[in-house]
Formats: C-alpha cells, structure tokens, sequence
C-alpha cells in the first residue's frame, strides 16, 4: 500500500512529479479521501491505481480484516472511485470471488458495481488459504480443502477449496 503513510506519499509524489514519469499503483480506498494526495498523484503521472475492494456488498466484507475496516468503508466505494477517476486515475478494482457469504449470484453483483462504477479494469481472485495461515487452518478443520499440501495452486486465481455456497 503505497499511501498508508500519507505523509510521506506526498513528499514522494512531489519528489517524483518532475520526472515525467507514467506510472501504476496500488494502495486502499482511503486515498480517495484526501483532495491534495489525489492531486499531487496526476500531477506524479500516475495513471492507474489497483485498489482491492473484495466484494460489491458490504456484508461479505464481515470478518475480513481485523476491524472490519473494508465493510466499514464499501458504502463509499462508488463515491472514492469516482474522486480518483474524475482526475484521470483509473481504479484498477480487484474482487475476491468465494468467500463464504457468496453465492454464484456474487458474479452478476460484480459485473452490475463494475458498470456502475464504471471501472475501466478489474481482476478477479478466489480466497487463498496459504497454508500455514488460519485460513488454511479453518478450512482443514472444516473438511473444505482440495488437498493438504497444495503451494502450486496457491496463485490466487486456482481455486483449492470446496467454496462454501457454491
């Protein structure tokens, strides 16, 4: 996350504003909120910026983080796309497809959020659980994976787990 420290986002962003430079990002929702980083990242060249969303719907978001910090912020995810867009950002909008909560419905609310919010770009991951990671060990416990020892297939576009509502 390039912004967590907005601080010094922006002494990078006017360090390399000089530079001419066309370049991509990655960071969180929370850029959206503040109007000078916003401004300071198109004057930097950046173009596009990968933000993971996760999911369209706020309830699918429970438990993700440690503090529910992504649920609490999905009801302002089209109005932050929108501020970052308007100065010729485009939001690289990444969604996991799977978790718990979904259903095979999840793909259709997707595809509706991204029209709406006129996303330009997206990726589309599946949960991963990595092993090693509680995750992986709920799952286990849970009867949900595909195999025990599976790294090959942890590239987080391979599904290696029985979904639980799919």
């Amino acid at each position: 996350n390039t912004f967590i420290n907005k601080k010094w986002g922006k002494q990078f962003l006017k360090a390399i504003a000089p530079l001419g430079l066309r370049w991509f990002t990655e960071s969180d929702i929370s850029l959206a909120d503040d109007e000078e980083l916003l401004d300071l990242l198109a004057e930097s060249g950046c173009h596009q910026v990968l933000i993971g969303l996760e999911s369209p719907s706020a309830g699918a978001l429970s438990g993700l983080d440690p503090h529910d910090w992504k649920r609490r912020r999905a009801d302002s995810y089209l109005q932050s796309i929108e501020r970052i867009q308007e100065r010729g950002i485009s939001v690289n909008g990444c969604f996991i497809v799977g978790l718990d909560s979904h259903t095979p419905e999840i793909f259709e609310q997707v595809q509706a959020f991204v029209r709406q919010s006129r996303l330009l770009e997206v990726q589309i991951t599946v949960p991963t659980p990595f092993p090693g990671t509680p995750l992986y060990h709920r799952l286990r416990r849970e009867g949900r994976l595909l195999e025990e020892r599976f790294w090959s297939r942890c590239t987080l576009f391979d599904v290696n787990f029985h979904p639980k509502n799919m």
